[in-house]
Protein backbone atom coordinates (compact mmCIF):
# COMPACT_ATOMS: atom_id res chain seq x y z
CA UNK A 1 0.00 0.00 0.00
CA UNK A 2 1.43 3.33 -1.06
CA UNK A 3 1.76 5.79 1.68
CA UNK A 4 0.27 9.47 1.46
CA UNK A 5 2.99 12.25 1.34
CA UNK A 6 2.33 14.14 4.59
CA UNK A 7 4.16 16.56 3.47
CA UNK A 8 2.75 17.30 0.49
CA UNK A 9 0.44 20.33 0.41
CA UNK A 10 -2.65 21.26 -1.38
CA UNK A 11 -4.01 25.06 -1.59
CA UNK A 12 -7.58 24.86 -2.46
CA UNK A 13 -10.21 27.33 -1.91
CA UNK A 14 -14.13 26.55 -0.48
CA UNK A 15 -17.16 28.79 -1.61
CA UNK A 16 -19.25 28.31 1.22
CA UNK A 17 -21.94 30.70 -0.56
CA UNK A 18 -24.47 33.38 0.86
CA UNK A 19 -22.97 35.38 4.09
CA UNK A 20 -24.24 37.86 6.55
CA UNK A 21 -21.99 39.59 8.70
CA UNK A 22 -22.56 40.51 12.57
CA UNK A 23 -22.47 44.35 12.14
CA UNK A 24 -24.24 44.31 8.40
CA UNK A 25 -23.70 43.83 5.16
CA UNK A 26 -23.92 40.71 3.49
CA UNK A 27 -22.01 38.70 0.14
CA UNK A 28 -24.10 36.23 -2.26
CA UNK A 29 -20.56 34.52 -2.47
CA UNK A 30 -17.75 34.44 0.06
CA UNK A 31 -14.86 31.99 -0.52
CA UNK A 32 -12.82 30.43 2.55
CA UNK A 33 -8.54 29.74 0.75
CA UNK A 34 -6.72 27.42 3.02
CA UNK A 35 -3.30 25.06 2.54
CA UNK A 36 -4.47 21.48 3.45
CA UNK A 37 -1.67 19.59 4.89
CA UNK A 38 -2.12 15.62 5.73
CA UNK A 39 -4.69 13.38 5.43
CA UNK A 40 -8.19 13.41 6.98
CA UNK A 41 -9.14 9.88 8.71
CA UNK A 42 -11.45 7.90 8.18
CA UNK A 43 -13.91 8.57 11.65
CA UNK A 44 -12.76 12.66 10.81
CA UNK A 45 -11.28 13.40 14.05
CA UNK A 46 -8.15 14.55 13.07
CA UNK A 47 -8.49 18.03 11.57
CA UNK A 48 -6.61 20.54 13.24
CA UNK A 49 -6.87 24.09 11.94
CA UNK A 50 -4.37 26.47 12.42
CA UNK A 51 -5.68 30.10 12.08
CA UNK A 52 -3.98 33.33 11.19
CA UNK A 53 -2.54 36.61 12.78
CA UNK A 54 -3.51 40.25 11.85
CA UNK A 55 -0.69 40.40 8.64
CA UNK A 56 -0.77 36.94 7.97
CA UNK A 57 -2.18 34.78 5.60
CA UNK A 58 -2.43 30.81 5.87
CA UNK A 59 1.25 30.29 5.93
CA UNK A 60 2.09 32.00 8.71
CA UNK A 61 2.98 28.98 11.06
CA UNK A 62 4.62 27.02 8.13
CA UNK A 63 7.30 26.37 10.18
CA UNK A 64 5.10 24.71 13.18
CA UNK A 65 3.52 22.38 10.52
CA UNK A 66 5.10 19.01 8.89
CA UNK A 67 5.85 15.45 9.88
CA UNK A 68 6.98 15.11 13.24
CA UNK A 69 7.11 19.28 13.94
CA UNK A 70 4.57 21.12 16.59
CA UNK A 71 1.33 20.17 14.44
CA UNK A 72 2.46 16.90 13.32
CA UNK A 73 0.85 15.94 9.42
CA UNK A 74 1.81 12.23 10.67
CA UNK A 75 -1.40 12.62 13.20
CA UNK A 76 -3.44 15.43 11.73
CA UNK A 77 -4.82 16.66 8.98
CA UNK A 78 -3.44 20.40 10.04
CA UNK A 79 -5.44 23.00 7.51
CA UNK A 80 -4.37 26.34 7.53
CA UNK A 81 -6.85 29.01 6.60
CA UNK A 82 -7.01 32.25 5.15
CA UNK A 83 -9.71 34.40 7.24
CA UNK A 84 -11.98 36.50 5.59
CA UNK A 85 -9.85 39.86 3.86
CA UNK A 86 -6.57 38.01 3.07
CA UNK A 87 -4.86 35.49 0.96
CA UNK A 88 -7.00 33.90 -1.10
CA UNK A 89 -10.47 34.45 1.13
CA UNK A 90 -13.11 37.04 -0.18
CA UNK A 91 -11.67 40.14 0.97
CA UNK A 92 -12.05 44.08 -0.82
CA UNK A 93 -9.74 44.06 -3.72
CA UNK A 94 -11.77 41.04 -5.28
CA UNK A 95 -13.48 44.75 -6.49
CA UNK A 96 -15.90 46.36 -3.62
CA UNK A 97 -13.01 47.67 -1.85
CA UNK A 98 -14.46 50.20 0.69
CA UNK A 99 -18.05 48.52 0.03
CA UNK A 100 -16.90 45.27 1.16
CA UNK A 101 -18.69 45.19 4.66
CA UNK A 102 -17.03 45.44 7.86
CA UNK A 103 -16.14 42.00 9.43
CA UNK A 104 -14.68 40.86 12.48
CA UNK A 105 -13.58 37.97 14.70
CA UNK A 106 -16.91 36.24 15.09
CA UNK A 107 -17.17 36.88 11.21
CA UNK A 108 -14.29 34.90 10.71
CA UNK A 109 -14.88 31.87 12.57
CA UNK A 110 -18.46 31.64 11.76
CA UNK A 111 -16.86 31.25 7.93
CA UNK A 112 -15.08 29.36 9.06
CA UNK A 113 -17.42 26.21 10.69
CA UNK A 114 -19.48 26.99 7.47
CA UNK A 115 -15.86 26.24 5.58
CA UNK A 116 -15.52 23.17 7.64
CA UNK A 117 -18.79 21.57 7.35
CA UNK A 118 -18.74 21.98 3.84
CA UNK A 119 -15.93 20.95 2.54
CA UNK A 120 -15.34 18.22 5.29
CA UNK A 121 -18.46 17.08 6.20
CA UNK A 122 -20.86 17.81 9.16
CA UNK A 123 -19.84 14.67 11.37
CA UNK A 124 -16.01 16.41 11.34
CA UNK A 125 -15.13 17.31 15.04
CA UNK A 126 -12.22 19.38 14.92
CA UNK A 127 -9.04 17.89 17.36
CA UNK A 128 -7.55 21.41 17.50
CA UNK A 129 -7.62 25.11 16.72
CA UNK A 130 -4.43 26.90 16.51
CA UNK A 131 -3.47 30.42 16.32
CA UNK A 132 -1.25 33.21 17.29
CA UNK A 133 -2.48 36.96 18.27
CA UNK A 134 -5.57 37.50 15.71
CA UNK A 135 -5.08 33.89 15.00
CA UNK A 136 -5.44 33.33 18.78
CA UNK A 137 -8.31 35.78 18.83
CA UNK A 138 -10.29 32.92 16.65
CA UNK A 139 -9.34 30.00 18.48
CA UNK A 140 -10.71 31.37 20.94
CA UNK A 141 -14.10 32.38 19.74
CA UNK A 142 -14.00 28.99 18.65
CA UNK A 143 -13.67 27.64 21.53
CA UNK A 144 -16.55 29.75 23.12
CA UNK A 145 -19.17 29.64 20.00
CA UNK A 146 -18.82 25.90 18.93
CA UNK A 147 -17.75 23.71 22.08
CA UNK A 148 -19.53 20.86 20.40
CA UNK A 149 -17.07 20.89 17.46
CA UNK A 150 -13.93 21.73 18.92
CA UNK A 151 -11.99 19.17 21.04
CA UNK A 152 -9.06 21.41 21.93
CA UNK A 153 -7.58 24.86 21.26
CA UNK A 154 -3.91 26.00 21.28
CA UNK A 155 -3.60 30.30 21.63
CA UNK A 156 -0.58 31.95 21.00
CA UNK A 157 -0.11 35.70 22.46
CA UNK A 158 -4.22 35.69 23.03
CA UNK A 159 -6.44 38.39 24.65
CA UNK A 160 -10.15 38.46 25.59
CA UNK A 161 -10.56 42.04 23.68
CA UNK A 162 -7.83 44.07 21.49
CA UNK A 163 -6.00 46.16 24.26
CA UNK A 164 -5.80 50.10 24.54
CA UNK A 165 -2.27 50.16 23.21
CA UNK A 166 -3.24 47.45 19.96
CA UNK A 167 -6.47 49.99 19.29
CA UNK A 168 -4.42 52.75 19.24
CA UNK A 169 -1.64 51.51 17.31
CA UNK A 170 -3.87 50.38 14.62
CA UNK A 171 -5.55 53.68 14.72
CA UNK A 172 -2.34 55.43 14.10
CA UNK A 173 -1.16 52.67 10.85
CA UNK A 174 -4.55 52.87 9.78
CA UNK A 175 -4.80 56.84 9.45
CA UNK A 176 -1.65 57.33 8.38
CA UNK A 177 -2.63 54.99 4.89
CA UNK A 178 -5.26 57.30 4.55
CA UNK A 179 -3.29 60.46 4.59
CA UNK A 180 -1.20 59.61 1.50
CA UNK A 181 -2.41 61.71 -1.42
CA UNK A 182 -2.65 58.35 -3.20
CA UNK A 183 -5.08 57.27 -1.10
CA UNK A 184 -7.77 59.39 -2.79
CA UNK A 185 -10.86 58.82 -0.11
CA UNK A 186 -10.68 55.46 -1.32
CA UNK A 187 -10.96 55.70 -4.56
CA UNK A 188 -7.11 55.06 -5.46
CA UNK A 189 -5.85 54.24 -8.77
CA UNK A 190 -2.11 53.18 -7.73
CA UNK A 191 -1.63 52.18 -3.72
CA UNK A 192 -0.73 54.57 -1.67
CA UNK A 193 2.51 53.07 -0.80
CA UNK A 194 3.86 55.82 0.97
CA UNK A 195 1.33 55.32 3.33
CA UNK A 196 1.51 51.80 3.59
CA UNK A 197 4.99 52.14 4.32
CA UNK A 198 4.83 54.53 7.37
CA UNK A 199 2.21 52.57 8.46
CA UNK A 200 4.73 49.34 8.63
CA UNK A 201 7.20 51.67 10.25
CA UNK A 202 5.06 52.94 12.44
CA UNK A 203 3.63 49.42 13.51
CA UNK A 204 6.81 47.78 14.03
CA UNK A 205 8.19 49.33 17.30
CA UNK A 206 5.21 47.85 19.41
CA UNK A 207 5.26 44.16 17.86
CA UNK A 208 8.54 43.94 19.61
CA UNK A 209 10.43 45.19 23.01
CA UNK A 210 12.79 48.49 23.72
CA UNK A 211 15.16 45.91 24.87
CA UNK A 212 15.38 44.27 21.88
CA UNK A 213 15.52 47.35 19.76
CA UNK A 214 18.55 48.83 21.70
CA UNK A 215 20.64 45.52 21.16
CA UNK A 216 20.24 45.70 17.09
CA UNK A 217 22.81 47.73 15.73
CA UNK A 218 21.58 50.12 13.38
CA UNK A 219 21.74 48.08 9.94
CA UNK A 220 20.17 45.41 12.30
CA UNK A 221 17.00 47.29 13.58
CA UNK A 222 16.66 49.15 9.66
CA UNK A 223 16.47 45.72 8.18
CA UNK A 224 14.06 44.39 10.78
CA UNK A 225 12.11 47.20 10.01
CA UNK A 226 12.55 47.21 6.32
CA UNK A 227 11.03 43.33 6.72
CA UNK A 228 7.56 45.10 8.12
CA UNK A 229 7.79 47.67 5.80
CA UNK A 230 8.03 45.26 3.38
CA UNK A 231 5.04 43.14 4.39
CA UNK A 232 3.10 46.29 4.39
CA UNK A 233 3.46 47.07 1.03
CA UNK A 234 2.17 43.82 -0.12
CA UNK A 235 -1.22 44.22 1.21
CA UNK A 236 -3.69 46.50 -0.66
CA UNK A 237 -4.75 49.28 0.28
CA UNK A 238 -7.97 48.33 1.41
CA UNK A 239 -7.19 44.70 2.71
CA UNK A 240 -4.41 46.41 5.21
CA UNK A 241 -7.65 48.84 6.51
CA UNK A 242 -10.43 45.96 6.92
CA UNK A 243 -8.10 43.82 8.33
CA UNK A 244 -6.58 45.56 10.61
CA UNK A 245 -10.11 47.01 11.62
CA UNK A 246 -11.28 43.58 12.41
CA UNK A 247 -8.78 42.66 14.74
CA UNK A 248 -8.66 46.04 17.16
CA UNK A 249 -12.27 45.38 17.51
CA UNK A 250 -12.23 42.04 18.63
CA UNK A 251 -13.68 41.87 22.13
CA UNK A 252 -15.07 38.49 22.99
CA UNK A 253 -17.80 39.69 25.97
CA UNK A 254 -19.83 41.21 23.09
CA UNK A 255 -22.27 39.25 22.53
CA UNK A 256 -22.42 38.56 26.85
CA UNK A 257 -23.31 42.09 27.80
CA UNK A 258 -19.46 42.73 28.43
CA UNK A 259 -18.68 39.80 30.85
CA UNK A 260 -15.67 38.40 29.87
CA UNK A 261 -16.10 35.73 32.83
CA UNK A 262 -19.20 34.64 31.13
CA UNK A 263 -18.01 34.20 27.99
CA UNK A 264 -14.89 32.31 28.86
CA UNK A 265 -17.08 29.83 31.71
CA UNK A 266 -18.64 28.53 27.99
CA UNK A 267 -15.30 26.72 26.99
CA UNK A 268 -15.74 23.40 27.21
CA UNK A 269 -12.50 21.98 25.82
CA UNK A 270 -8.92 22.15 26.62
CA UNK A 271 -7.18 25.00 26.29
CA UNK A 272 -3.22 25.81 26.00
CA UNK A 273 -2.13 28.97 26.40
CA UNK A 274 1.16 30.46 26.01
CA UNK A 275 1.46 34.32 26.29
CA UNK A 276 5.02 35.78 25.57
CA UNK A 277 6.09 37.44 29.07
CA UNK A 278 7.31 40.66 27.35
CA UNK A 279 4.27 41.21 24.99
CA UNK A 280 3.17 45.44 25.00
CA UNK A 281 0.86 44.96 22.32
CA UNK A 282 -1.41 42.13 23.91
CA UNK A 283 -0.49 41.76 27.52
CA UNK A 284 -0.18 39.10 29.44
CA UNK A 285 -2.76 40.16 32.05
CA UNK A 286 -5.24 38.94 29.15
CA UNK A 287 -3.84 35.75 28.91
CA UNK A 288 -3.95 35.06 32.68
CA UNK A 289 -7.51 36.08 32.65
CA UNK A 290 -8.27 33.49 29.72
CA UNK A 291 -6.81 30.92 32.32
CA UNK A 292 -8.60 31.88 35.57
CA UNK A 293 -11.79 31.31 33.74
CA UNK A 294 -11.44 28.51 31.79
CA UNK A 295 -11.60 25.06 33.45
CA UNK A 296 -9.35 22.84 31.14
CA UNK A 297 -6.55 25.38 30.91
CA UNK A 298 -2.61 25.00 30.69
CA UNK A 299 -1.32 28.26 30.63
CA UNK A 300 2.14 28.64 30.12
CA UNK A 301 4.35 32.22 29.64
CA UNK A 302 6.92 31.93 27.49
CA UNK A 303 9.95 34.07 28.31
CA UNK A 304 11.47 36.06 25.48
CA UNK A 305 12.79 39.77 24.42
CA UNK A 306 10.99 39.19 21.24
CA UNK A 307 7.48 40.79 22.87
CA UNK A 308 4.54 40.30 20.37
CA UNK A 309 6.57 38.81 18.09
CA UNK A 310 7.72 35.90 20.21
CA UNK A 311 5.81 33.28 19.06
CA UNK A 312 7.08 33.12 15.44
CA UNK A 313 8.51 29.86 13.99
CA UNK A 314 11.97 30.35 13.54
CA UNK A 315 14.42 27.59 13.60
CA UNK A 316 17.02 27.35 16.44
CA UNK A 317 14.64 30.24 18.48
CA UNK A 318 14.46 29.26 22.17
CA UNK A 319 11.07 30.79 22.45
CA UNK A 320 10.43 28.05 18.99
CA UNK A 321 11.34 24.97 20.82
CA UNK A 322 9.36 26.08 24.11
CA UNK A 323 6.31 26.62 21.99
CA UNK A 324 6.71 23.56 19.92
CA UNK A 325 7.45 20.81 23.23
CA UNK A 326 4.79 22.61 24.97
CA UNK A 327 2.18 22.33 21.59
CA UNK A 328 3.37 18.40 21.50
CA UNK A 329 2.85 17.88 25.01
CA UNK A 330 -0.50 19.43 24.68
CA UNK A 331 -1.78 17.10 21.67
CA UNK A 332 -0.08 14.10 22.78
CA UNK A 333 -2.11 14.53 26.17
CA UNK A 334 -5.54 14.98 24.61
CA UNK A 335 -4.94 12.11 22.48
CA UNK A 336 -4.39 9.81 25.42
CA UNK A 337 -7.62 11.38 27.17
Amino acid sequence: MVQPDVSAMREETHDIGPFAFEGGGRLESLRIGYAMHGELNATRDNLLLVLPGTANTRHSADGYIGPGKAFDTHRYCVVAVDAIGAGTSSKPSDGLRGAFPHYNIRDMVRAQAAFVTGAFGPTTRIACVAGASMGAFQALEWAIHYSDMVHGSILMVPAVRASNVFRAAVRAATDVVQMDPAWNAGDYTTQPLKGLRAAGRLYYPWTVTDAYIESLSASALQDAIHQTVTRATQWDAWDFIRRYQASASHDIAAPFGGDVARALTRVASRMLILPVSTDRLLPVSSARQIAEHVAHARYVEVPSEHGHLGWRPIDGAPEAELISAEIQRFLNEGKAS
